[in-house]
């Protein structure tokens, strides 16, 4: 267990002082400080990994927790790892200014947690982040590293596991210093190649319609108007339903903005436009508004998934427009004869990345 007390966590230590230390004196003052301020707290040091990092005014102790367990009925706003100030003795998330709480295992906990590691190997690896979010009938898990992402699922009852979701980087992520670094992940697409993909992303896919279904019976959903697509990070796995063609009805109010998407979170079981806290009006189709759609499809053709098609519909005219990040199309169907006109197509020329800013006050590590 780590448990340290001593008269280190009274002193007040220059700037320094402290980097004339050794990383395991540090690691030691730290642990003072955190149990004169949080004395109740008892961390086991077989679930972190113990860092220290030092820039040109501060030096920061690191305890990341390996395998970050976010239990069913989980409390929002949940921290897993502590960093503390050995400059200002601020220790987060206690002290961070908002209502954070630390994430303490309960004894149900330990005992999910066990099943799990029976069934998978964990390794500690430093540059690894490991989430277990619990679903009602299964245990989702993401092992996010420097170099990879490997999303998989294992079923409660009978421990039956499989992948969903595996990715490679081709630089290597930076080792996390501070707690913010966890928001900004961004969500990696599923992709299905191979015929054991395809059947594992079917399943999933089916999960996301069942779940739509539950929270939403009265729904009318036809899946053959929707791209389905996977996408995850270490803590969420969502199932998105990407309308192919947005249909616009003559007369809605400019100001009217319809959600033609919809996104299933399987982690949080949360569905989006519906539980989302600014509502916006999701679009069903009318019956007027299919044949429109039938009409539209006869005489301008197919609607590719990878573009954004939307159609307007005017007094005489539907107005089509397809766009991707690589090329626009916008053009005019008479809504009498069918007549298609092109009033404007091209391509984007790619946009260069933005050089980034050199931060003088990056943290590095400490390793003696």
């Amino acid at each position: 267990m780590i448990t340290s007390f001593s008269q280190q966590a009274k002193m007040k230590y220059t700037l320094e002082e402290l980097k004339s230390k050794p990383k395991q004196e540090l690691i030691d003052i730290s642990l003072d400080i955190l149990k004169e301020k949080q004395p109740s707290l008892v961390l086991n040091s077989d679930d972190f990994e113990t860092t220290a990092w030092k820039n040109g005014t501060e030096i920061l102790i690191k305890f990341r927790r390996y395998i970050r367990f976010i239990p069913l009925n989980a409390e929002p706003n949940q921290y897993y790892d502590i960093t503390i100030n050995l400059i200002t003795k601020q220790i987060l998330p206690f002290e961070s200014g908002y209502n954070f709480s630390f994430y303490i295992p309960s004894e149900e906990d330990k005992k999910k947690l066990n099943f799990i590691k029976q069934k998978t190997d964990f390794q500690k690896d430093p540059y690894s982040e490991i989430t277990i979010t619990e679903n009602m009938d299964y245990y989702w898990i993401s092992n996010f590293s420097k170099t990879s992402l490997n999303k998989f699922f294992i079923k409660k009852g009978n421990r039956f596991k499989s992948a969903i979701m595996q990715n490679t980087f081709s630089e290597f992520r930076p080792k996390a210093v501070l707690e913010s670094i966890y928001e900004q992940e961004e969500k990696i697409q599923f992709f299905d190649e191979e015929e054991t993909t395809q059947k594992t992303k079917k399943a999933i896919i089916e999960m996301g319609i069942t779940l739509l279904k539950e929270k939403h019976p009265s729904l009318i959903f036809n899946l053959d108007d929707y791209e389905s697509n996977i996408l995850g990070d270490s803590k969420n796995t969502l199932v998105e339903f990407k309308r192919i063609i947005r249909y616009v009805p003559f007369r809605t109010d400019p100001e009217k903005r319809f959600s033609y998407d919809i996104t299933v979170n399987l982690n949080t079981n949360e569905i989006a436009p519906f539980d989302d806290y600014f509502k916006s009006e999701f679009y069903i189709e009318t019956e007027e508004d299919k044949k429109a759609i039938e009409f539209i499809k006869k005489n301008f053709g197919g609607f590719s998934a990878s573009f954004e098609n939307t159609i307007h519909e005017g007094e005489k005219d539907y107005s089509i427009t397809s766009t991707n990040k690589y090329s626009y199309g916008k053009y005019v169907l008479n809504k009498e004869t069918g007549e298609k006109k092109a009033m404007l197509q091209g391509s984007y020329v790619p946009m260069p990345a933005p050089n980034g800013f050199e931060d003088l006050n990056i943290f590095t590590e400490i390793n003696n």
